[in-house]
């Protein structure tokens, strides 16, 4: 049985011909200590979503069931216990200004009437686990962005949840500061074995620490799989448009009449290929052009680490001679190379 299992789950608010349904149908279970993702665009459902798993919003319809429980189905009491077991970070940090670090930590414990020298004790090391050891007498204005984040992040694991809710925890973050968090929420979920789930956006925070990823579009689920598979082969438009280099996932200013460079002859049709761990460190393209005895351009690349491995897209334009460029697609297959043809 999986950690979260989330059943038809659907959110409408309002009601009549004004009602706007933010989540339709939406089915996905998480496992117990994984890094899942939720991507998508703006609007798409994602931040509804992960407020229906703790219940911030109430679901329409479906269920969720957290630890084996359903929480649409607990009681007001049964649902603040419930709570305890899911911490939740947010973009804007949320944190008490008139509160210290230590005291924005220490106040989930004290809602649970923790005795007050146990509840510092156990803020104290919170702090320490996020980097923040000697920032204990800080206010929130004193402290940066990402510091702020972390005193949320340590306030989030007070009651020592068994899941970790991130709804665009780093959207408000600069690149150094977002790589930072994303490295210390890693750390957390293999020193703690907390469940994480990640609201996003960006696929590159997606590809940093996530295991698998659900891809939400028009409030419903488009695609879920493992980071690279969906990186390598993405199947919907809503996977390429966050994949994929443009928003349609194809690519603008270039067609098998006109040429990606200066070489006549290079004046083929598009091919995507796809690179695994496995490929990235072999020189690929260079020993196609020497096999085949024709140029190609190369019109967009890009290579992203997921889980510590190296995966790439590579767009190629063929050589507008028939047999020249099937000959080149051959070689690819005959070496295992995945390819699909690039859409106009």
């Amino acid at each position: 049985m999986a950690l979260i299992e989330i059943r038809n789950l659907t959110k409408t608010f309002g009601s009549g011909p004004a009602a706007v349904t933010a989540l339709d149908d939406v089915s996905l279970d998480i496992e117990a200590g994984e890094i899942f993702g939720v991507i998508g665009l703006s609007g798409a459902g994602k931040s509804t979503l992960v407020r229906c798993i703790n219940l911030l919003e109430r679901p329409s319809s479906g269920s969720v069931v957290v630890s084996g429980a359903d929480m649409t189905r607990l009681s007001a009491r049964e649902l603040r216990e419930a709570r305890r077991n899911i911490g939740m970070i947010f973009q804007g940090f949320n944190l008490l200004m008139q509160r210290t670090a230590l005291e924005n930590v220490r106040f989930p414990l004290e809602l649970s009437h923790v005795p007050k020298a146990e509840a510092d004790e156990r803020a104290r090391s919170l702090l320490r686990t996020v980097g923040l050891e000697g920032r204990e007498g800080a206010y929130p204005s004193q402290l940066s962005g990402g510091m702020k984040q972390r005193v949320a992040i340590a306030r989030a694991l007070a009651p020592n949840p068994k899941v970790l809710l991130c709804d665009e925890a780093t959207s408000a973050l600069d690149p150094k500061t977002t790589e930072s968090i994303l490295e210390l929420l890693k750390e957390l979920n293999r020193s703690l074995g907390v469940t994480v789930v990640v609201i996003t956006h960006e696929m590159r925070v997606v590809e940093r620490i996530c295991s698998r990823v659900a891809i939400i579009a028009e409030s419903r689920i488009a695609e879920e799989g493992s980071v690279e598979e969906v990186f390598l082969h993405p199947r919907t438009e809503a996977a390429k448009r966050l994949v994929l280099p443009s928003r349609s996932g194809k690519l603008e200013g270039f067609s098998e009449s006109e040429g990606a460079g200066s070489i006549d002859e290079c004046r083929g049709e598009l091919i995507r290929l796809a690179f695994d761990g496995s490929t990235t460190d072999r020189p690929v393209i260079a020993d196609m052009i020497l096999s085949c005895g024709a140029p190609v351009s190369i019109v967009y690349a890009d290579t992203r680490s997921i889980e510590g491995r190296l995966y790439g897209h590579t767009v190629l334009q063929l050589p507008g001679d028939a047999d020249t460029a099937e000959k080149m697609k051959r070689w690819l297959r005959d070496q295992q190379i995945s390819f699909t043809k690039e859409a106009q």
